[in-house]
């Protein structure tokens, strides 16, 4: 009998990946992973149970690589414009996987505050904090409403309704930035 061959779980999340990539989440399913990974569905079902565990996996393969563009991103001279910029970057170059972290249903949120809830958005308060003076709460306002915009920019350009040069982004981000820096040290100014 010959040697059972062994499909191995990153071998599944990588034609997973790659299949979402070019045809979005709504193009994955085990038969396609099976046809090019030249198996049956059985390697896929024995290493994932189901579609939704091989989903969840996925997603997190998707958000660790996400995770290599913000840090990059934390490489600029402005590491706070940086990170805004990785974002759109991310959404221009990896239209499919943009939309499946940050323009599905599994992203759920009940208002913009939840957005930033995590332990690694608490350290871009602290260094939002840290560059401009402000308080936590405008630090947190601040960074909330950069977002909003960045996330606006990042959801056109990943749907291909608006086309932005990197410059115009840059700019934009930059003017926000200043704009509402202004307006939180002048709230804190008058509440002193």
């Amino acid at each position: 009998m010959p040697p059972k061959i062994k499909i191995k779980e990153d071998a599944i999340l990588d034609v997973a990946l790659e299949i979402t990539r070019t045809s979005g989440i709504e193009g994955l399913n085990a038969r396609e992973i099976a046809r090019i990974l030249g198996c049956s569905i059985q390697p896929v079902f024995r290493t994932f149970q189901n579609m939704d565990n091989l989903k969840t996996a996925l997603y997190q393969k998707v958000e660790d690589y996400f995770n290599t563009y913000m840090l990059d991103g934390m490489n600029h001279r402005i590491p706070f414009l940086g990170m805004g910029l990785a974002y759109i970057r991310f959404a221009s170059e990896e239209k499919n996987l943009f939309k499946l972290l940050f323009m599905s249903e599994a992203l759920h949120v009940d208002s913009p505050m939840d957005m930033i809830a995590g332990d690694d958005n608490q350290e871009v308060i602290a260094l939002i904090a840290g560059m401009t003076g402000l308080n936590h709460d405008h630090s947190k306002k601040l960074y909330v409403d950069i977002w909003l915009l960045t996330h606006g920019i990042a959801s056109l350009v990943a749907t291909n309704q608006c086309h932005f040069s990197h410059e115009e982004i840059e700019m934009i981000l930059m003017d926000a930035f200043k704009g509402y820096l202004n307006l939180f040290t002048r709230k804190e100014e008058e509440q002193s």
